[in-house]
């Protein structure tokens, strides 16, 4: 009896011991461990303080989980949470844990980037001018004139770093093809992370056949008085001509171009001031529209004997213009 007692539970014993190695062989060759990886979108909590950017913040991170292949059948990247915590912000440099929720029975293995570096910057903005450039070429017996644009400026908003790099923006108009003026409505490029206000322009450019020029002097225009103890040596326009292109009536009455006034008040050195020429009734354009001037000035040479010295002269005599010239004269 004995004996048979012990043969019985021996049998018992053997039966869990199979019943084991059988759940362990499904259990690892029907349903074995591994890994896999989802893109997961990063979200951010908190908020970052007015008057500062935020960069350095991806759009996804990278997960790796482990778990049994019935338990990874189906799931997604959704089913996973991915959150920053700001907390409190100041400007600078700092580094904030990407924090991870996975499904229940998963083991997170890796995130990538587990930690991201984040740079506040100050915001500011500035006015800058915004410039034109001419793409393509008009039909043959056209030209294109300077074009005009409005605003010539915007106001442009972003990261301290990259405000203080911008000098100007450029807009680009396409001209190829064209018997007529071309009048466009251009968005303004920028970089990312700046807006612009207003964040387009219009660009007119005139288009017209081809007019005879005539190479004309820059006569620079003064107006004010240099301190009482200088004196204006001279005004030297740069470039010293211009090409002027109108009809041969307008052309043959027209002697030297002029600049707008520029101001002498305040200055004791010599100086270099951008001006505008004056455009005359009936030119239809100036090549350049724009020059710089030289002023240079010395300290009057006090003379006991002589007079005070008279105000110098505030413009320059021209050097004679030439003579209208068509453009098939030119060529």
């Amino acid at each position: 009896m004995i004996r048979l007692k012990w043969s019985n539970n021996s049998m018992m014993l053997l039966s869990v011991l199979l019943a084991i190695l059988l759940w362990i062989y499904v259990t690892n060759v029907q349903n074995p461990v591994k890994e896999q990886e989802f893109r997961v979108n990063l979200d951010v909590r908190g908020e970052v303080p007015q008057g500062l950017t935020m960069a350095g913040m991806p759009k996804t991170v990278t997960v790796r989980v482990q778990g049994k292949n019935a338990q990874l059948t189906g799931i997604q990247a959704a089913d996973f949470q991915a959150i920053v915590e700001l907390g409190p912000l100041e400007e600078g440099e700092t580094t904030r844990t990407v924090q991870i929720t996975a499904p229940s029975g998963l083991q997170v293995v890796q995130v990538n980037p587990a930690r991201v570096n984040l740079e506040l910057e100050s915001i500011i903005q500035k006015q800058v001018p915004v410039t034109v450039a001419i793409r393509g070429e008009p039909v043959t017996g056209y030209y294109a004139l300077e074009p005009a644009i409005q605003p010539t400026a915007v106001l442009i908003r972003g990261p301290a770093r990259i405000i203080n790099e911008i000098k100007s923006l450029e807009v680009t108009a396409n001209i190829s093809g064209a018997s007529q003026n071309v009048d466009q409505t251009l968005m303004v490029p920028l970089p990312e992370g700046v807006t612009s206000s207003p964040d387009r322009v219009k660009v007119l450019v005139p288009v017209t056949q081809a007019q005879p020029y005539k190479v004309l002097p820059v006569v620079v225009k003064t107006t004010g008085t240099l301190p009482e103890q200088y004196q204006l040596v001279r005004a030297i326009p740069q470039p010293a001509t211009v090409q002027v292109y109108a009809p041969v009536e307008v052309l043959n009455n027209l002697e030297n171009i002029t600049t707008e006034n520029i101001r002498l008040d305040g200055i004791t050195d010599n100086v270099l001031k951008e001006a505008r020429l004056l455009l005359p009734e009936g030119v239809i354009d100036m090549i350049p529209g724009r020059v710089e001037v030289s002023i240079q000035v010395r300290p009057k040479q006090p003379q006991a004997t002589d007079p005070p010295p008279t105000t110098p002269p505030t413009t320059q005599q021209p050097p004679p213009a030439t003579e209208p010239v068509t453009q098939d004269q030119q060529n």
